[in-house]
């Protein structure tokens, strides 16, 4: 925002420009880098100990625009076009070098890049592919080489083919993984451990590729070389190797070190120099790559540890806050119900007491009134405590026979049933008996009576049968009421539900009788089960295990 309020965008280079840019630092590193290989010939051979410009022009290659890249290809061969002719070779020559090391880059990237793959560095797999394909087109180049060499150039074709084939693998090897290991995983820093690193790898060099040292010292630098890979940023130790790369080439040059011609001839000191530098640069980028692996495994799986131990707290923090919502609504039920249990008892009491005094018969209707609603509202308190011990109490099952608890239910029943002129039918002519707790077996069963008999109209039957299927005992409820809807029989054993007859003919109750009744025959090993239609009344099963059977299951 300005002085004066209006919004100015910010000057920035366009993608174009950055582009040309690009081509531009390109085109100049790799002409000075092809001037200076030039220079660091061995003397008697005619290509150059190492190529950095290799390594250069595929990176030119891989980070252009996927439409610019045949552009980068033609700046790759101008610039090694131009380094090679003013480093001193004959514009012929220095035009097919160009040509082939255009092509080359070319190669590289179409193989690295085919089908819209990322050439990026992550796993081992992505390192012995690049290793591999760098390889091809280096091999690919130095035929071309050998060819040209053939034609037009004095000397060993086959030395020169080894000689560019290891310089160009070692100049990709090392230069292009600087650009393709941006954004991997790092490790810690360890400021003192890299110092000591560095100190022992400048030791390395000196003592092992350095001036008088003989041969088999050089490959020292691998230790340390291995130490930075394994436990230091891929950079670190790709920088190392290049820089080892960069003093053993030096050393050569300077006709010093391991490599001095004194010790070696010099078509064979550029081979051994050549593919000691390619085997430095391929060990770097595997174990690099190898590491970066490993490291960025590991910290997924503390992710995936970390995200698993969040979600099972998660879990955990939600079945708790679930129990104690159980918890406390059983405690408010239980609670309730035996705070509201002395003052209905007293209630009823003293109705009692009045319904046998002498009183007006306005003020007896009253009192009937008084006395009848009391006994529902102590029923619907014995409803919510039953369902709230239900789901806290363990049963304790013994035998019991099943006339004895079928009788003793219609018992309880006979009042209500008399009252409103429904016959009440009993069939126990099968004996057996069940094996369940008796206060469970009693409430499960008088429940299904009492629905029976308060939605079957005035003068009305309802009948209780005995019967044994499997290893269980059934009791069947059947009425002659109105039936049960669809819609209305998947809700009947939710918790507080009142079907439709239950509202429109004002019927008292909680909607508890039926789920109390499933929750006590299912604790006990058994089933309730429901089966009604429109008109046609309704039938309800309770299952209890037989009681030979439930005991010996009890028993192992």
């Amino acid at each position: 925002m300005t002085a004066s309020g209006v919004d100015r965008p910010v000057d920035r280079p366009t993608a174009a420009w950055r582009t040309l840019g690009f081509w531009l630092g390109g085109a100049v590193l790799i002409f000075v880098l092809s001037i200076v290989a030039v220079g660091f010939a061995v003397p008697g051979v005619p290509v150059a100990l190492w190529w950095p410009a290799a390594g250069v022009s595929a990176v030119l290659v891989l980070r252009a625009p996927p439409h610019r890249r045949a552009v980068s290809v033609c700046v790759v061969l101008v610039a090694t076009t131009a380094g090679n002719f003013v480093a001193g070779r004959p514009a012929e020559l220095s035009g097919l070098y160009g040509l082939a090391n255009a092509i080359e880059a070319a190669m590289l990237g179409w193989l690295l890049l085919r089908g819209g793959r990322d050439a990026r560095l992550r796993t081992t797999t992505d390192a012995v592919q690049f290793v591999a394909l760098s390889a091809v087109s280096a091999m690919v180049f130095a035929l071309l080489i050998a060819l040209i060499n053939i034609t037009l150039v004095e000397g060993e074709p086959l030395a020169s083919a080894i000689i560019t084939c290891a310089s160009h693998l070692s100049a990709v090897l090392l230069i292009v993984p600087l650009a393709l290991f941006e954004g991997q995983p790092q490790p810690p820093s360890r400021p003192g451990e890299s110092a000591a690193q560095i100190l022992v790898m400048l030791i390395v060099i000196a003592a092992g590729i350095g001036p008088l040292s003989p041969l088999p010292l050089a490959f020292l630098v691998f230790v340390p070389l291995a130490w930075a890979s394994l436990r230091f940023p891929p950079l670190f130790a790709q920088i190392q190797a290049l820089v080892v790369a960069l003093t053993t080439m030096l050393f050569s040059r300077l006709s010093m070190g391991v490599f001095d011609p004194a010790r070696i001839d010099p078509t064979e000191r550029a081979i051994t120099v050549a593919a000691f530098v390619a085997a430095l640069a391929i060990f770097t980028v595997l174990t690099t790559t190898e590491r970066n692996e490993s490291l960025r495994n590991a910290r997924t799986a503390v992710d995936s540890a970390e995200q698993s131990a969040e979600a099972a707290r998660a879990t955990a923090a939600t079945v708790q806050v679930r129990y104690d919502l159980e918890r406390q609504r059983q405690d408010f039920l239980s609670t309730t119900s035996h705070e509201l249990r002395t003052p209905i008892t007293i209630i009823a009491g003293y109705s009692e007491l009045l319904s046998d005094a002498e009183l007006p018969a306005e003020a007896g209707a009253w009192v009937d009134a008084i006395h009848r609603n009391t006994g529902r509202l102590a029923g619907m308190l014995d409803d919510l405590l039953a369902f709230s011990r239900t789901q806290a109490e363990r049963p304790r099952p013994l035998e019991i026979a099943a006339s004895d608890l079928v009788h003793e239910v219609v018992a309880h029943h006979t009042g209500s049933a008399t009252a409103r002129s429904i016959e009440v039918d009993i069939d126990t002519a099968e004996e057996m008996a069940v094996f369940a707790d008796r206060d469970d077996a009693a409430r499960a069963l008088g429940n299904l009576l009492s629905n029976a008999v308060k939605f079957t109209p005035a003068g009305g039957a309802v009948r209780v049968e005995i019967s044994g299927v499997a290893a269980d005992v059934m009791f069947t409820v059947s009425d002659t009421g109105p039936g049960i809807g669809p819609d209305a029989l998947a809700q009947v054993f939710d918790p507080f539900y009142r079907g439709e007859q239950a509202e429109v003919r004002a019927t008292p109750g909680t909607g508890l009788g039926l789920p109390i009744a499933r929750m006590l025959a299912r604790r006990n090993g058994g089933e309730v089960m429901i089966v009604s239609l429109p008109g046609h009344g309704t039938k309800a099963t309770l299952l209890l295990p037989r009681s030979g059977t439930a005991a010996a299951d009890a028993d192992q």
